[in-house]
């Protein structure tokens, strides 16, 4: 068949500057099969730096608003009926009012509302509960990349729940499980740290929700057993002054290292020991699935689908959020038991493979292929009970 002839699922997002939302659309549009589906991504703003990565033959077509605009969902119907879009897939809860308007406007197109959890501790607002009420009256369908997240569309918005599909988040185990030899040494010595140092390290936005502030705690705690610990802090964000002063206040600030924004995360999370997800919210967290293909034993809080993906006691340990003692405990007895790093280290690389991306990228295929030739009813739970790794 003619690529031409092919079905257009239109990708909606708000912009491809950075992300985690948007580098996994990125990554799975460059495994998509172009045999199969035809997908144009629009950007309700600028294109942002991503789209040089998009492969030729997806376009990307950039609205380009300014702040909020009634004139942005219109634009968007107008993109989707020249392309005689099948299919309508929002990527996150910004987009969903345009997509909505968008669906209405495009007679016959589908429409899938993405959820990849919120940034916040707080519960949905208003207007994204108003908004997932009319899109269910307009027959979307909602995906999340969480079981958590499905439970909070059901618990908030009152979506019903066969009307949810969860497509957990996958990792590309060749980027994160493979890099050149002598990596880990070279990236060690670049940050200061010797062979003997106990690295622990977290990659995320310096944003309230990640709780930076519990880990830089738990680290000073824990130095006082673990002499040589140190803590790699990856990313960037408002909380940067903030969480340098409460380093040195600490009197750790020698110990913490904040690299700021960085490309080669694979070779950051070889020079670690142990990686901590200490974050007050997450729906499935990228990042924890990226250290868990590098093979690092992990402490995570005990949020979002953190212990669905990191089985105590087996990939790592799952804590109480807000708690530097429960972090300081766990990272005590990690920095204290090289045996137990290493059995969690291997556990969490097996584990990490049952989250392949190319398996990932295949389910999404499947999954809208699914939409456009069956009817809603027999819809419900067909990527949900394949797709998510068993908790035991």
């Amino acid at each position: 068949m003619n690529p031409a002839n092919h079905p257009v699922v239109v990708h909606v997002i708000h912009s491809l500057e950075g992300g985690g939302t948007e580098r996994t659309l990125v990554a799975l549009l460059r495994a998509f099969d172009p045999s199969v589906l035809r997908h144009v991504v629009v950007t309700l703003r600028g294109a942002g730096r991503l789209s040089a990565r998009l492969p030729d033959h997806v376009a990307c077509r950039p609205i380009a608003a300014v702040g909020r605009s009634w004139w942005t969902g219109p634009g968007l119907a107008k993109i989707t009926r020249d392309y005689q879009a099948a299919l309508i897939h929002a990527r996150n809860t910004g987009c969903w009012i345009d997509a909505i308007i968008a669906r209405i406007l495009t007679p016959g197109a589908r429409l899938v509302l993405g959820f990849h959890g919120l940034e916040t501790t707080q519960p949905l607002s208003r207007r994204q509960r108003r908004q997932a009420r009319w899109a269910v009256l307009a027959g979307a369908r909602f995906v999340s990349v969480s079981q958590a997240g499905r439970r909070q569309l059901c618990d908030q918005a009152g979506v019903p729940s066969d009307r949810i599909d969860v497509l957990p988040n996958g990792v590309d185990l060749r980027r994160f499980g493979s890099l050149p030899s002598g990596t880990r040494k070279r990236m060690r010595a670049n940050f200061g740290f010797d062979d003997l140092g106990f690295v622990v390290g977290t990659v995320g936005a310096l944003t309230p929700v990640k709780q930076h502030w519990a880990l830089i705690r738990a680290v000073a705690y824990a130095a006082k057993h673990v002499p040589n610990i140190r803590l790699l802090v990856v990313g960037e964000g408002p909380l940067l002054a903030s969480l340098t002063e409460q380093a040195s206040a600490l009197s750790i600030a020698n110990r913490v290292v904040f690299t700021g924004r960085r490309e080669d995360v694979p070779a950051l999370m070889r020079c670690m020991d142990a990686y901590v997800c200490s974050s007050a919210s997450e729906g499935m967290s990228n990042a924890l699935l990226e250290a868990m293909a590098t093979g690092l034993p992990v402490v995570a809080t005990d949020v979002g689908d953190n212990g669905l993906t990191v089985r105590d006691g087996i990939e790592g340990r799952i804590v109480e959020p807000g708690s530097p003692s429960a972090i300081t405990d766990a990272l005590t007895v990690l920095g204290q038991s090289p045996d137990l790093c290493q059995r969690f280290a291997a556990s969490a690389r097996t584990r990490a493979a049952e989250y392949d991306f190319d398996r990932t990228a295949r389910a999404y295929e499947a999954y809208y292929r699914t939409l456009l030739v069956t009817p809603d009813k027999t819809t419900a739970g067909v990527i949900s009970a394949t797709m998510y790794p068993p908790a035991v």
